[in-house]
């Protein structure tokens, strides 16, 4: 009996692991815009919401192969990126009051990009499939989808490790993130490396929804839950920490896939949640943030 208690749980911890990952590169998108301009995207759910719908709409109307949805994804996602920034928050972001209003027009911009996607394909979900087959480990069982997303979600990270510590770009977004007006005086082309920065922030983004639409069937609502989660788990790890976010977010997934195991999904993620709001009155910059 013990012993299968043990493989039950490590499967959750190996389904939640993979969740998690998903989770972070939703995220990361909320992390990385933060870091630069110091404002929370609200749209930043409907830039997954169409990622997912850009992968659902290569493999049905160009009949692609599903790895080859990701890319468009991306793509379509990370365009999206771009107009929000020049719509929504480059007009508003230097007034006096620019970051509080920044919330309302993000919010005010996906909502129309829900709305829009609402009214023309309906509430209903939409199913999508992704990798097939099954992969087994001694006693442990991983769908080739949950395996996927692992490789690519690793691969991403690793990438963006990459991006951020060894090239010019990446440190021109971290002295951005550290003092703009220093960067500007240096001859860093703030203005350019903001506009990559969401452009980026939501490619991974829309990468993150196309990756979790397969687990759970495409919604018009499949953003509003993403950024809900990744909202909780940026402010808990810590609002701009990057490795803090990552690391939150697959602690996130697999607490939320143990939980399951007691509760139902709904019930577990509200526990997990509440942990997090625990974490916040201990430490209300967060876990990774600076004190």
């Amino acid at each position: 009996m013990q012993w299968k208690i043990r493989m039950l749980l490590a499967q959750q911890i190996v389904n939640g692991l993979s969740i998690g990952l998903n989770y972070a590169l939703i995220a990361l998108g909320l992390t990385l815009v933060f870091g630069v301009l110091h404002v929370i995207n609200f749209g930043h759910g409907q830039v997954v919401m169409i990622g997912a719908l850009a992968a659902l709409y290569a493999a049905e109307l160009l009949n692609l192969p599903y790895v080859l949805t990701l890319p468009v994804a991306a793509a379509a996602a990370g365009l999206l990126g771009v107009v929000l920034h020049l719509a929504a928050v480059r007009p508003v972001v230097r007034r006096r009051d620019g970051h509080q209003d920044v919330l309302l027009t993000t919010f005010a911009a996906g909502l129309l990009i829900h709305e829009a996607v609402l009214a023309s394909r309906g509430p209903a979900p939409a199913r999508f499939d992704g990798i097939p087959g099954v992969l087994h480990v001694g006693p442990l069982m991983l769908t080739n989808q949950r395996l996927f997303i692992i490789i690519v979600a690793g691969l991403t990270l690793l990438a963006l490790l990459y991006l951020i510590r060894m090239t010019r770009f990446g440190n021109e977004l971290r002295a951005l993130a550290e003092n703009e007006f220093a960067a500007r005086a240096v001859g860093i082309d703030t203005g350019k490396v903001i506009l990559v920065t969401f452009a980026m922030s939501a490619a991974i983004g829309g990468l993150g929804g196309a990756l979790l639409a397969p687990l759970s069937a495409f919604s018009p609502n499949i953003g509003q839950g993403a950024l809900m989660t990744a909202f909780v788990i940026v402010v808990a790890a810590g609002l701009g920490s990057v490795w803090g976010t990552v690391a939150f977010a697959a602690l996130y997934g697999i607490l939320e896939s143990v939980l399951s195991l007691t509760f139902d999904q709904g019930m577990a993620s509200a526990t997990v949640s509440g942990l997090m709001l625990l974490i916040l009155i201990a430490r209300p910059n967060g876990l990774f943030g600076k004190a």
